[in-house]
């Protein structure tokens, strides 16, 4: 992956998608110059199932809850950065073994934690895919779950109690 310039981190026209068709097919991948974001104020927003991770996104929860699930999520190689900025909020960040993380956080009367759930390892990720967190939680959280996909209850139940299921 090429170094990043200092024009790859402009912010792009709301207008513009961010994500675009490659040249060898119809197949969606991250645009390497998008950035995107989300802001909840007194409010709840929430990212999951399919959708693309731009290079550069922007969290911000004042009063509110941030929900970001990456586990399906289109995440392009090389470097993506999410910035989650709280106050008195809530931002959860739920991504894929696979993926490596880098978290770069700072808290004022608040938590900046990342917890590896379930069998989630991370010697098992990708060093080709990258997503570096980086902020802050003032008198609030930001939790980065790693975990794989959800299983259902009895799965759960039999993983615990030790039962093979056939």
């Amino acid at each position: 992956m090429p170094d990043f310039k200092a024009e790859d981190h402009r912010l792009t026209s709301p207008l513009d998608p961010p994500r675009y068709a490659s040249e060898q097919g119809s197949q969606l991948v991250p645009d390497p110059h998008s950035a995107a974001g989300v802001v909840s104020f007194l409010s709840s927003n929430e990212r999951d199932g399919r959708w693309s991770l731009p290079r550069q996104f922007r969290a911000l929860a004042v009063l509110g809850n941030v929900e970001l699930d990456l586990r399906v999520a289109e995440i392009g190689y090389g470097l993506s950065v999410i910035e989650a900025v709280t106050v008195l909020g809530n931002i959860e960040i739920t991504i894929g073994p696979e993926i490596t993380i880098e978290s770069d956080g700072d808290s004022l009367l608040g938590s900046f934690v990342v917890k590896y759930d379930g069998r989630a390892n991370p010697a098992a990720a990708n060093p080709d895919k990258v997503v570096r967190i980086t902020g802050t939680a003032y008198a609030g959280a930001v939790t980065i779950h790693v975990k794989g996909p959800d299983e259902s209850m009895m799965a759960k139940l039999s993983r615990t109690m030790g039962w093979s299921q056939q």
